[in-house]
């Protein structure tokens, strides 16, 4: 009878649709994730099949009753991904909405709208200035926030991918009866099910029977060709072994027998699933700059409202008004043009960056990327083409280079390689469609694609009909045909496998275009002659061939596979193939610039440790042949500390044969680090990784959906040297993002001090909310997101990522708060001075004068010059006062703008050659005189026609 475990700690019974302790939801899923980063433990694949029938409570022949199959599912929950939660959608709206800077603009809003409150409770007429402060703020939170939803929302639908790759049904036996339509989310453990080519595996099942049973796992595992399965004994590690096929896995080739081990979020690709649902992005370098800035504005602040809110004290104000006061110096703190100038900075970089095949689906992933310290690199697809080839041949005692200029002249003169191209076009798989389109695994392909440039292998095939086959399997590990050669009326056996298998079966071999018997010497060499090819990363194939004697094997021969009935030994030993999965040839020049700007580059793969050493030499990652290799089996081994001082002693480490828990282990280990982690990866065992990393990189041609859908940055053209590019958009971006941050501080300066003149002073109000809007939102946006535009001051790649060097530096803020700033505010306060002082009011007679001035029962205030001023006059008076200073802060922020401009060289060096920071100079003034002619507009924004004069 079937067995179900009730101890809650087992990983099954926790991914049970059914809460079992009814833990709370965040509880429950951060449990589920700890679970799902540890590596799979089971004996499932281990213990002999009539045991695991038995725990499965199964039948081999019969396999499970529909009861026992009801009720696991009922228990266990359908086959199928289930998602983290119920997608809410105005919770991460919420989310998006209220976060980072966007707290504070939140908190001015609110703020500006109480002042309002305050100020219609105490006057008939109150200003409406908050009131439209407020409403912009919150629509400028509002945008920002639907902009950071949509661009969030992509993470929702990494589950629906998953989903895509799984069949809808499948054929399974259960009650002794085959249905070959089973829906796949009905499958349970211990189910039997029965796959062939073009099937996608149903679950995680355990081989039973085989034939030929071959699985394209390259999605799952990295791996670049397809793997035999079939009954043979495991190993320890599940995902390395060969008796298991994997849910969402294809078969290419064969047929197999299965018994189900595992359904829905237990399967290896559910665990990669749920793991990248589950994992939370790390918050980017720019986020966290932008959270400390956020911190240090509302300290200052808050610093600023409690010292007006004393001095207010001191000087005898009313509570009402001494509050009043505090929220506008508060709210005058807040750059409001500060977050749509990072967005819009980020989005123009981005459109730039698409023409460079480089798609950013995450804006702040353009900054990280220029921050990135490390960049762990999956091997197939990323620095390789993902595209098995021919690279070398050997033959007795000689080595030949498909990439060798004469090649094709020794493919002509050499007898072996003669009889080399002929056996490979009888042993290839691969099929040839009617297009000229070559089908088939990897390796197959490469084969045929292979002789096609130098032979026409459907003419040697149409020449020699097979007759019957044996195909490859892991015990052989051969494969052997039989063609009929109808020129000369004979059969010939041809055989292609692992080398050290085909050598055993041959006692002949091709030497100097003769067949020579092979010596002790001859097995040497080929011996030799495998070991240098596998230390290439070569994938090694070895040909023989036989010719049948007529009088022993005559026409119409009836072959028998099953009671094979023709030789196997006493072969012909042709030469050996060399295939390989060849670099990039654009990667080795992109690692040495991302190493000369102090990038370090690891590989983390999930292929061989020699495969993955040789290419990682190959590229550039490993510079000697000592360069330290880390297997998945000693990742399994090693605890956190271990893993940090590995990489912390090791500068050159290339990970093999790891799984996708350990490659998210590996990220996760170099964060602790403090780097900032570029992943790339195109599989689906990827996602985990590129999801926890700080920047996801995906292929765009060879990627899978899953992998575009989890990563931050799309490589369209499948270029690692794209990514050179990106680092040096992030890079630039950063130092221009930094001299837009100070352009927009520099004007915030002469709006707070402004204030604290009309609070301690008791001047009439120099700036208005409305022109401080004017500012913040208008004149300064085009020319604080056209510094965006500015190109490097020096070659950015040539210097480390930066460490330390903050958005926002104390040699900034002396610059803002200290210099430039104060000038600005000097240079509005002359302007106001000097327009009070046109109309009667020298500056020695506005101190003092603000209550008077601002109340609408006093008529008859009386100027420096002895003029009476009705509450109307003054109020005009005053809005030209402000016009003015508006319009100085504008001309002083044209030349703060051209200052802005460099960081380290000078002006003279770098020239006006920013196109759009010069449009943007001259539109900021041209709003300013918009602003202040325009009628409608100057009424609504409080601005005045000013006199030009001399």
């Amino acid at each position: 009878m079937y067995r179900r475990s009730s101890s809650f700690s087992s990983i099954t019974e926790l991914f049970r649709p059914n809460n079992p302790r009814r833990l709370r939801s965040r509880d429950l899923s951060s449990t589920r994730l700890n679970a799902l980063k540890k590596e799979i433990e089971t004996n499932t694949h281990l213990i002999p099949l009539k045991d695991l029938y038995t725990r499965l409570g199964t039948d081999p022949i019969k396999g499970l009753t529909s009861a026992a199959a009801v009720d696991l599912l009922e228990y266990y929950g359908p086959n199928t991904l289930t998602p983290t939660s119920h997608f809410q959608w105005p919770k991460m709206l919420l989310k998006c909405l209220f976060t980072g800077f966007s707290i504070l603009i939140w908190f001015g809003a609110i703020l500006c709208l109480l002042s309002y409150a305050i100020e219609s409770s105490m006057k008939a007429r109150p200003s409406t200035d908050n009131l439209y402060l407020g409403c912009v703020l919150i629509a400028v939170d509002i945008i920002c926030g639907l902009f950071s939803f949509f661009q969030n929302f992509k993470s929702t639908k990494i589950l629906k991918t998953f989903n895509n790759m799984i069949p809808m049904s499948t054929k399974c036996i259960r009650d002794g009866v085959w249905n070959a339509e089973m829906p796949v989310a009905n499958l349970v453990k211990g189910d039997i099910v029965h796959v062939k080519a073009g099937d996608v595996i149903p679950a995680d099942i355990r081989i039973i029977e085989s034939k030929g049973f071959k699985v394209d796992i390259s999605s799952l595992t990295g791996e670049s060709r397809a793997v035999t399965r079939s009954n043979t004994e495991g190993t320890t590690n599940i995902l390395e072994s060969q008796n298991v096929a994997f849910f969402s896995t294809q078969c290419v080739e064969g047929w197999a027998l299965g018994v189900v081990l595992c359904c829905g979020d237990l399967t290896a690709l559910g665990r990669v699933a749920g793991l990248a649902a589950r994992l939370q992005p790390a918050p980017s370098p720019l986020c966290r700059e932008i959270s400390r800035f956020m911190w240090y504005m509302s300290i200052w602040a808050l610093g600023l409202g409690v010292f007006i809110a004393a001095s207010s004290f001191i000087l005898g104000y009313p509570f009402i008004q001494s509050t009043i006061f505090v929220i506008g110096i508060i709210v005058a703190n807040i750059p409001e043009g500060l977050q749509p100038t990072i967005t819009a900075s980020l989005t123009l970089t981005a459109q730039r960056m698409v023409k460079k095949n480089c798609l950013v689906k995450n804006l702040e992933a353009i900054e990280a990327l220029g921050a990135v310290t490390i960049i762990c690199s999956d091997k197939t697809g990323t620095l390789t083409k993902n595209k098995m080839c021919v690279r070398d041949i050997w033959t007795w005692n000689r080595k030949y280079s498909v990439l060798d200029l004469d090649f094709e002249d020794n493919l002509k003169n050499d007898k072996a390689l003669q009889a080399l191209k002929t056996c490979g076009a009888l042993c290839s798989t691969a099929t040839i469609d009617e297009n000229g389109e070559i089908h088939g695994d990897a390796s197959e392909t490469a084969i045929l694609t292979f002789l096609c440039a130098y032979n026409d292998p459907a003419t040697v095939r149409q020449n020699y009909p097979k007759i019957v086959e044996i195909p490859f399997n892991s015990t052989n590990k051969y494969q052997v045909s039989v063609h009929h050669d109808k020129n000369m009326s004979r059969y010939v056996v041809v055989m292609k496998g692992a080398p050290e298998c085909i050598l055993t079966r041959c006692n002949t071999v091709v030497v100097a275009n003769n067949n020579a018997n092979i010596t002790n010497e001859i097995k040497e060499s080929v011996n030799k002659a495998i070991e240098d090819l596998a230390t290439t990363g070569e994938r090694v194939l070895a040909f023989a061939d036989l010719i049948l004697d007529p009088k022993i094997f005559p026409k119409n021969y009836e072959f028998d596979t099953e009671d094979v009935n023709f030789p196997l030994d006493g072969l012909r030993f042709i030469g050996i193939i060399g295939l390989k999965d060849p670099p990039r040839e654009e990667v080795k020049n992109a690692i040495e610039r991302v190493r000369t700007a102090g990038v370090r580059v690891m590989m983390v793969t999930g292929d061989h440790p020699a495969t993955a050493r040789a290419v990682a030499q190959e590229v550039g990652i490993a510079t000697t042949p000592t360069c330290h290799v880390v297997t998945g089996n000693d990742l399994r081994n090693m605890t956190p500390d271990l893993l940090y001082l590995t990489l912390e002693k090791h500068y050159e480490i290339v990970f093999a044969r790891t799984s996708p828990t350990q490659k998210l282990q590996i990220v996760e280990a170099c964060q602790r680090r403090g780097g900032v982690v570029a992943v790339t990866g195109d599989g689906v065992n990827d996602a985990p990784a590129l999801r926890r990393a700080d920047i996801g990189i995906s292929m765009g041609i060879t990627g899978s959906q899953v992998s575009k859908q989890t990563a931050d940055i799309i490589l369209m053209d499948d270029n690692f040297a794209t990514i050179v590019i990106g680092i040096e958009e992030g890079r630039k971006i950063f130092d221009n993002l930094k001299k837009s941050v100070c352009y927009i501080l520099i004007s915030n300066v002469p709006e707070i001090l402004p204030v604290l003149m009309f609070i301690l002073f008791s001047i009439p109000l120099p700036l208005g909310v409305m022109t401080i809007l004017c500012v913040d939102l208008g004149t300064d946006m085009w020319p604080a997101v056209s510094l965006s535009y500015e190109s490097a001051e020096a070659d950015v790649m040539s210097r480390p990522p930066r460490q330390g060097d903050g958005l926002v530096s104390a040699r900034m803020l002396y610059l803002v708060y200290g210099h430039l700033g104060l000038i600005e505010f000097a240079a509005g306060m002359y302007a106001y001075f000097t327009v009070m002082a046109e109309h009667g009011f020298y500056p020695s007679d506005l101190f003092g004068i603000r209550q008077r001035w601002d109340n609408e029962a006093v008529t008859d205030v009386r100027d420096s010059l002895g003029q009476e001023w009705t509450y109307e006059e003054r109020k005009e008076l005053e809005r030209a006062c402000q016009a003015t200073y508006f319009v100085a802060v504008v001309v002083t922020q044209i030349m703060n703008g051209i200052i802005c401009k460099t960081r380290f060289n000078s002006i003279f060096d770098v020239g006006m050659k920013n196109k759009v920071l010069n449009l943007g100079l001259i539109f900021e003034l041209l709003l300013a005189c918009i602003l202040c002619y325009v009628p409608v507009l100057n009424d609504f924004f409080n601005t005045y026609p000013l006199r030009l004069q001399w």
